[in-house]
């Protein structure tokens, strides 16, 4: 199995299941559920983002992007 590692990734293999549903080898439903979920992980880059604009705009330390603590 394949790991995501980049937004880009993430828009590459959304694209490649258009073109999987468009020739029939992907099923519509599957496809659907797969697109929620990226959904969900596209929000999480947009809050994190907005975040540390927050951050940086108060003059405090901005994580790197993937490495914001969710527990404190």
């Amino acid at each position: 199995m394949a790991k995501i590692k980049t937004t880009g990734e993430l828009r590459a293999m959304l694209a490649d299941l258009l073109v999987q549903v468009k020739e029939g080898d992907l099923d519509v439903e599957k496809a659907r559920n797969i697109t929620k979920m990226a959904a969900q992980i596209n929000e999480s880059f947009y809050a994190e983002i907005k975040c540390a604009k927050v951050l940086f705009e108060a003059g405090k330390t901005v994580h790197q992007l993937g490495e914001l603590p969710i527990n404190k």
